[in-house]
């Protein structure tokens, strides 16, 4: 029972790491908010973690990592990614396993060279996936809460783990909030900045509605907060993540949660380069 409580532990701070809350409680009220909208995701959420953590642990990966759910959220989001495009079958499960063990791979070899992987190994398994085997989209129904504004803004945190449904999202914000209450409140402040910049610009109310724009800028002002305190850089962040989201839907790729992932890459390059170039001009002017 020892061995197993801590390992239930690790699998579920795996999902509370999607939106960077290393918390186990985080993870099990994420699985309890996709389980509102569909039981099988819910499912395949908490089948992924323990797959990438389960391999992790099997190919001794660093055990502070494993113990920090670090290998359980990619793997988890293509479990989810997987079961949400493709209907059940061997296959599916076959994909989904196989799936999970690459994205963790991906995910340790992104760290033993020091880079900064997010949610990357998802995105690089599922665009993968989807080369190999053609998709097929769901088509879930949305839950609206009375207003298209509240609906856009809680359906920006459900879509991060393909939820379009508010209440899920409503259940997202509560499991932020009680890993990290400010981060609670501006990844809320990030969801609706983003619905109000794609409103004022005219593009797709149902796409906006529906949290489109919404779920990787409420990514990237999880990812910045931890980067920076500079309050301009968590404007910034948001602002990139609409704007790659709105390119790859132009341009007709699947975005995932690659836009999230371009804006904090450009964001932490910055704030690498920028001290760099203070650096090299303090030591040319002595």
């Amino acid at each position: 029972m020892d061995i197993i409580k801590p390992y239930t532990r690790f699998v579920f701070r795996g999902l509370g790491q999607i939106m960077l809350q290393g918390n186990a409680i985080t993870g099990l009220l994420f699985a309890l908010g996709i389980a509102i909208h569909s039981l099988g995701l819910a499912g395949a959420a908490i089948l992924g973690a323990v797959i990438g953590t389960l391999w992790a642990k099997l190919c001794k990966y660093p055990v502070s990592a494993i113990t920090a759910g670090l290998y359980g959220f990619n793997s988890a989001l293509v479990a989810i990614g997987v079961s949400y495009f493709y209907s059940f079958s061997t296959l599916t499960l076959g994909l989904l396993v196989c799936g999970g063990i690459f994205a963790t791979w991906i995910m340790h070899v992104m760290q033993t060279y020091q880079l900064k992987p997010y949610t990357f190994p998802f995105v690089l398994t599922l665009w993968l996936i989807f080369a190999v085997v053609p998709q097929h989209v769901m088509d879930l129904p949305l839950v609206t809460l009375g207003t298209s504004n509240i609906n856009g803004v809680l359906q920006g945190f459900g879509q991060v783990m393909f939820q379009s449904n508010s209440w899920t999202g409503l259940v997202f914000i509560l499991a932020i909030f009680v890993n990290n209450a400010k981060h609670a409140i501006w990844a809320v402040a990030a969801a609706t900045l983003a619905m109000i910049v794609a409103f004022l610009l005219h593009w797709s109310n149902t796409e906006i509605v529906a949290g489109m724009y919404s779920y990787n800028a409420v990514l990237a002002a999880l990812a910045v907060l931890l980067l920076t305190p500079q309050k301009w850089l968590w404007v910034l962040v948001i602002l990139l993540s609409i704007l790659f989201t709105k390119l790859m839907f132009v341009l007709l790729l699947p975005a995932l949660t690659f836009p999230f992932i371009l804006a904090i890459w450009c964001v932490a390059w910055g704030i690498h380069f920028y001290p760099n170039q203070q650096i090299n001009r303090s030591t040319d002017q002595h």
